[in-house]
């Protein structure tokens, strides 16, 4: 099951690649081997290709001033009439009518990679990329921004940036590299923020339905802008070292230097907790073991935990917290769906005391 699954993201992987002209030589041999022992991955790649074209074929039509060209040739038609008779007239029109055809059929003629169709149509096709609980990726975006992803974790971009900017959304949480360009400002959507940079690296922590959004700088700086009613309302400069904190339900900042390693040893793996709440940590744990970690006395929400896991699991992290803190938990078993999957991990947290 894994296997497959792995198989499966490794296909999609090297076609996201292909059709947005960033795969490598290896790559795209990796992929002709693929397409040719996987049929339904070569029907996915024929369909992409299709799809592409005719994206490109539309844009070229956008190009034409359609009124003032029909305007054109039908005062042309009218003087034809004037002046030939009918078989002249039905020349004309059949010409015309003919003329479109052969515009799309050089262009199918000349085009003959989606790789080169990016230049006019890339900027209305986007890519979903999106990491489960308990995994992490890490790519290249189209300008050659690299990006790290956490788990539970989407990311939607452009296969091309077009216009004035670079921008993206995200849900979740990423740490980005950025391209420099000036030119074109590198933004990050997170709903309630942007976050805006030209070249830079910084991590995002932005989860669906949480009260907090959080921005730590590692290098370089960032503007950091409310988004209200669709325009920026006020803006935050970040210097490295330095995280800004965003209560969505008080509509509340805090900026402050902060330890840097707690907020980005995700992407090695690693979980840094220097005086976090204990809820923040069941939070953080919850995400990345797909886990509801219940903690059911209120006076250990707050109490603050310190330590650096690496490989554990859920079990041997809750077994080290136990040790310096005054919890017990209980584990129940994890079941499976009928899809053959895992469902949600039930763990609750209660006092010693107890």
């Amino acid at each position: 099951m894994k296997d497959s699954k792995k198989d499966k993201k490794k296909e999609e992987t090297l076609l996201n690649k292909y059709l947005a002209g960033t795969a490598s030589d290896d790559e795209l041999r990796q992929l002709k081997v693929l397409t040719e022992s996987s049929e339904p991955l070569k029907k996915d790649f024929d369909n992409s290709e299709k799809l592409l074209r005719q994206i490109a074929d539309l844009e070229m039509m956008k190009l034409v001033n359609t009124h003032s060209a029909f305007a054109k040739v039908k005062d042309r038609l009218k003087r034809a009439q004037q002046k030939k008779g009918w078989f002249y007239y039905w020349q004309k029109t059949a010409t015309i009518l003919l003329l479109p055809l052969l515009l799309l059929s050089v262009l199918q003629f000349f085009v003959k990679s989606p790789q080169q169709l990016f230049k006019t149509s890339a900027q209305l096709v986007y890519n979903d990329i999106e990491t489960p609980s308990g995994l992490r990726s890490v790519f290249e975006l189209p300008d050659g921004t690299k990006v790290w992803l956490n788990g539970n974790t989407k990311i939607r971009y452009p296969l091309a940036f077009g216009g004035n900017e670079r921008k993206i959304t995200l849900e979740g949480e990423a740490y980005f590299k950025v391209a420099h360009d000036k030119r074109k400002p590198f933004i990050v959507d997170l709903g309630e923020l942007h976050v805006q940079a030209v070249g830079t690296e910084f991590n995002c922590l932005a989860y669906k339905n949480d009260n907090l959004i959080e921005t730590t700088l590692t290098e370089g700086s960032v503007k950091i802008s409310r988004i209200q009613d669709g325009f920026p309302q006020g803006k935050y400069m970040l210097k490295p070292g330095e995280t800004l904190k965003y209560e969505i339900s008080s509509n509340r900042f805090v900026l402050k230097d902060d330890d840097i390693d707690k907020h980005v040893s995700w992407r090695s793996g690693k979980f840094v907790f220097r005086n976090d709440p204990l809820e923040d940590v069941c939070q953080k744990l919850g995400r990345w073991f797909n886990a509801d970690i219940k903690i059911e006395d209120e006076e250990l929400k707050d109490f603050s935990i310190t330590g650096t896991f690496g490989d554990q699991g859920l079990n041997e992290i809750l077994e080290l917290i136990t040790i310096t803190s005054p919890i017990n938990y209980n584990m129940e078993k994890r079941e499976i769906n009928e899809n053959n999957e895992y469902e949600t991990l039930n763990v609750s947290i209660q006092s010693k005391r107890k």
